[in-house]
């Protein structure tokens, strides 16, 4: 559960800066097709796509644990993924600070273009309730150096419903800023979403530190 504890205030920060950003621009597309509902079916529908952003997490949570139980055989070997996810927490809260061509790398618009670019498009051509899930799952498979390190956690498990859990939490987390992103956006000044994200990324580097540490000690 510290591993929880320890990563949840980062995130709700870097839901405010870090994910408006990232995913701020799906959220503009879909809410512009919500202008002619009433302010009921507007805000059922946002959840409708939030849901099944969090589901694709929750899938690929699960899909992570269940990959970690199969490839960890022993403490060192599981001390040495601890060490290689800390190495990897600590170089996204770098990126995060810089902000530059390391960020980039990480959250690969390739991968985005190959995978998802023609889905993402279908998906905003429809009207339906249909296309609102679909776009909400294929926003929870965007790269992102935010949803890396919480699977790296759920890797970390060596258990499906875990790691299913792990990503669960991330993806709530997440929820509140992104589901009042407007309102959010308008609130939040430059500098005070900018001392959220210096804060925020130094928590991930420090708690990398300390996994990458952990990590290590189970190595000897």
């Amino acid at each position: 559960m510290i591993s929880f504890f320890a990563i949840i205030p980062a995130t709700l920060m870097l839901s405010l800066t870090h994910c408006i950003g990232m995913c701020g621009g799906f959220v503009i597309a879909y809410n512009a097709k919500l202008a002619s509902l009433s302010p009921a079916r507007a805000f059922f529908f946002s959840l409708v796509y939030q849901i099944c952003r969090i589901c694709a997490y929750i899938m690929l949570g699960a899909l992570g644990g269940a990959f970690g139980s199969v490839i960890v055989f022993g403490d060192k070997t599981a001390g040495f993924m601890q060490f290689c996810a800390g190495i990897l927490l600590i170089i996204f809260g770098v990126a995060l600070l810089k902000r530059g061509a390391l960020l980039k790398f990480i959250e690969n618009q390739k991968i985005y273009n190959l995978f998802l670019a023609k889905p993402m498009k279908f998906a905003l051509g429809r009207e339906d309730i249909l296309g609102f899930c679909l776009l909400g799952f294929l926003n929870g498979l965007l790269p992102c150096g935010l949803v890396y390190t919480y699977l790296a956690m759920a890797i970390m498990s060596h258990d499906a419903m875990q790691g299913a859990l792990v990503m669960a939490v991330f993806g709530l987390t997440t929820l509140p800023a992104l589901l009042a992103f407007g309102g959010v956006a308008n609130f939040i000044s430059a500098k005070f979403s900018r001392a959220m994200l210096y804060i925020s990324s130094f928590i991930i580097i420090i708690f990398g530190i300390y996994w990458a540490y952990c990590g290590f000690i189970l190595t000897r």
